[in-house]
């Protein structure tokens, strides 16, 4: 992921399942995407993943899914509210695909 930030990708959060409090933390689901221009004015949208077996990472607080933004050096920490939205991280590198 590190290689495709340097090389000019953004990250899209996307909410898979509204936040709600528990506690003292906001538990729900944000799903994660790796953006990148496609050479085509277009845009190339992959899903991260973990390792071990290769299914969408979840990220189920919004306290993990700050720290991933951390670790990532994001410019602006973005976490969706609602299923459905998307919120946007970019970063000292990050190129949009500009049409022509």
């Amino acid at each position: 992921m590190q290689e495709a930030i340097e090389g000019g990708a953004w990250i899209e959060v996307e909410c898979v399942e509204a936040p709600e409090k528990g506690g003292n933390t906001h538990r729900g689901g944000w799903t994660v995407f790796v953006c990148s221009n496609d050479g085509q004015g277009g845009v190339h949208r992959s899903v991260y993943v973990t390792n071990r077996d290769l299914k969408p990472r979840v990220f189920k607080t919004a306290a993990g899914l700050m720290s991933f933004c951390l670790e990532l050096d994001a410019k602006v920490f973005s976490c969706p509210l609602r299923e459905g939205e998307r919120g946007t991280w970019e970063f000292e590198t990050t190129r949009y695909p500009t049409s022509g």
